[in-house]
């Protein structure tokens, strides 16, 4: 049994996409409330947008999916690969 798949890891996979989520408003909230009389971006002003905005992904997907985030999906035949057979296997 994997360890998504026991009782509690939906609601755990929840609360942390939770988590998240709140990392990201209050990263994005300093950064607009920030004052910057220069006008200046910093390197630690693009450091927080990229944690905010890979919280805000991160979070969002574990906060609606949970445990099925780790699902196992079907590829259509498109997207497989196919051998093609050696010449003496024919």
């Amino acid at each position: 049994m994997a360890w998504h798949d026991r009782k509690y890891a939906d609601a755990s996979l929840r609360l942390a996409g939770l988590a998240l989520l709140c990392v990201a408003i209050l990263v994005a909230r300093h950064l607009f409330t920030a004052p910057d009389p220069q006008g200046k971006v910093t390197a630690s002003a693009y450091l927080l947008a990229l944690i905010g905005m890979a919280s805000a992904c991160t979070g969002a997907a574990l906060a609606v999916l949970g445990r099925h985030l780790f699902d196992e999906v079907e590829l259509s035949a498109r997207w497989t690969i196919h051998v093609p057979p050696q010449r003496g296997d024919q």
